[in-house]
């Protein structure tokens, strides 16, 4: 007789390839053995592991593989404990693998793996461990519970699992500040959430990378990912209220426009010289302290846009991993100092549109000839021009 396997996984492989009428019966498998073997043999030699009921007339045998880590699919394998250990030996006869042996390795296995692994570095870093999650607290209310429940189909790859972890988890340097860096991200990935699957965490693997080595970069130089992004946004809230401001502090005096301009239009009288050069006095008083007043305020705004672009230039020379998702954070700010110099910019014009306007209307009420002359030469002229550019056109 040939010689029998030695380990249960063997054995399995064994049983599935040598018996005849293989097949698997609800939780078990069975089939028959060939005639030219010995029955009573192999029955001693089989491991109690893997025997169900045999049955020396039939020459039946029912084993169960999965218990010498044979499987079908990758979806049996991915059950039970082996989400958590996978086996030292395992073969997936679906994916025609077995651990250990058989290269390249399909991205199933690699993704299974991975996960398996990323779950056991978890559990290593995590404050304490309840059955089979892993919990990871802050402050009372800043923790979550991450349990390893993951199916077959939630695999996805994990790229550079390998370097991350011996980086930040198997690394003996910073090796405390690092458990702390962790803890925090993964709570920032999973907040709002107490208890969280593995199958949820995946999806946010690369998150998670990204967030612990931008946490750690800015440790190493005495900052932390949050209390940056805490400092630019409450900076950015201040910022807002001084461009707001801008506005606010002359909006009296920009009610005050209107009025102007109706004292100017009720107020002059036809050739009365001096109450139409008081109120055109008056105006372009009041508008040349308006200018002053918005230009200081486009000065302001000037100032605050500088010390924007100094936050920005400070973010930029933080690492490159830290700074693109900081950055971002400056634009609703930026757009807001375009929109409050545009707004200035308008407000200038139309107090130069109401002196302009009031000196029109005095000039009118005291030389009225001398204004409606000169419109009626500005109409001529005009119209002079348009007639030689038509018989211009026309002739070409």
């Amino acid at each position: 007789m040939q010689l029998l396997p030695n380990h249960p996984h063997d054995w399995a492989l064994w049983l599935l390839d040598r018996l005849e009428n293989v097949q698997q019966v609800e939780s078990h498998w069975e089939g028959l053995l060939p005639g030219e073997l010995d029955f009573g043999e192999v029955a001693n030699a089989l491991p109690e592991q893997l025997k169900g009921l045999l049955d020396p007339h039939s020459r039946r045998i029912e084993f169960h593989p999965e218990a010498g880590g044979v499987f079908q699919t990758i979806d049996e394998l991915v059950s039970g404990p082996r989400r958590r250990i996978p086996l030292p030996v395992f073969t997936v006869r679906g994916l025609n693998y077995t651990h250990g042996k058989t290269h390249p390795v399909p991205q199933e296995i690699t993704n299974y793996l991975d996960t398996a692994r990323l779950w056991q570095l978890l559990s290593v870093s995590a404050d304490y461990q309840l059955d089979q999650a892993a919990v990871f607290i802050k402050t009372f209310e800043s923790k979550v519970e991450v349990r390893a429940d993951y199916r077959a189909q939630d695999l996805c790859p994990l790229g550079g699992l390998a370097s991350f972890a011996a980086a930040y988890f198997e690394s003996e340097h910073h090796k405390e500040q690092k458990r702390n860096i962790i803890r925090s991200s993964l709570l920032e990935v999973c907040k709002g959430e107490l208890v969280i699957r593995l199958s949820d965490l995946l999806p946010r693997y690369d998150d998670f990378v990204e967030r612990v080595k931008a946490s750690y970069s800015l440790y190493t130089a005495d900052f932390s990912f949050e209390k940056l992004r805490s400092e630019v946004d409450k900076q950015n809230v201040d910022d807002t209220l001084r461009l707001n401001k801008t506005l606010s502090d002359i909006q009296n005096q920009l009610l005050a426009l209107p009025a102007a301009l109706m004292l100017a239009g009720t107020g002059v009288k036809d050739t009365v010289w001096s109450t139409n050069l008081s109120i055109w006095i008056g105006v372009t008083v009041f508008i040349w302290v308006m200018h002053q007043l918005v230009k200081n305020q486009q000065n302001s705004i000037a100032s605050i846009d500088q010390e924007i672009q100094l936050r920005v230039e400070n973010v930029k020379e933080q690492p490159a991993d830290v700074s693109q998702r900081v950055l971002p954070r400056f634009n609703s700010l930026q757009e807001r100092v375009i929109s409050q110099k545009a707004v200035l910019r308008n407000i200038r014009f139309a107090v130069f549109l109401v002196w302009f306007v009031a000196t029109f209307i005095v000039v009118n009420a005291q030389w009225p000839g001398l204004v409606n002359g000169q419109v009626a030469v500005v109409w001529d002229c005009s119209r002079q021009i348009l007639s030689h550019v038509l018989d211009w056109v026309a002739s070409h």
